[in-house]
């Protein structure tokens, strides 16, 4: 089989993605830990309230590949939108009715900040590909 007919898209590299967004979370809590503990934790909390519901969605959207499994497909990435959505909303529940001294700004400055470097990521991480 030559290159030309093994075309077709190919998975995004998601593994290197949420490494290099884990490495974003890490720093910012750190980052708001100078201020104060409290808002460390709090970044943190922010962070994997966006990460962990990404992750979900993830695993949904990219568990088929190819023409053949176009509804398939379609079906998992709004399952998986459906339940990132769920997810974000038991998180920040959880977080609010459970952890007792919060700072607010710090737990949603992060998770805006962890949006953002969704949407970075891509550039960060190159357009690089592997091909067989």
């Amino acid at each position: 089989m030559t290159k030309a007919e093994q075309g077709g898209i190919q998975r995004p590299p998601i593994a290197r993605w949420f490494v290099i967004e884990s490495v974003v979370l890490v720093v910012v809590s750190l980052a708001f830990l100078f201020k104060s503990q409290v808002a460390g934790y709090s970044a943190l909390f922010g962070g994997l309230i966006f990460l962990l519901p990404h992750g979900y969605f993830a695993f949904k959207a990219f568990r088929y590949s190819g023409a053949r499994s176009a509804r398939q497909i379609m079906s998992s990435f709004y399952q998986g939108e459906a339940g990132k959505l769920i997810l974000c909303a038991i998180l920040f529940t959880m977080v609010f009715k459970w952890i007792p001294s919060l700072d607010i700004a710090a737990l949603f400055l992060s998770f805006a900040i962890m949006l953002v470097t969704n949407w970075l990521t891509p550039l960060l991480a190159g357009r690089r590909t592997q091909r067989s």
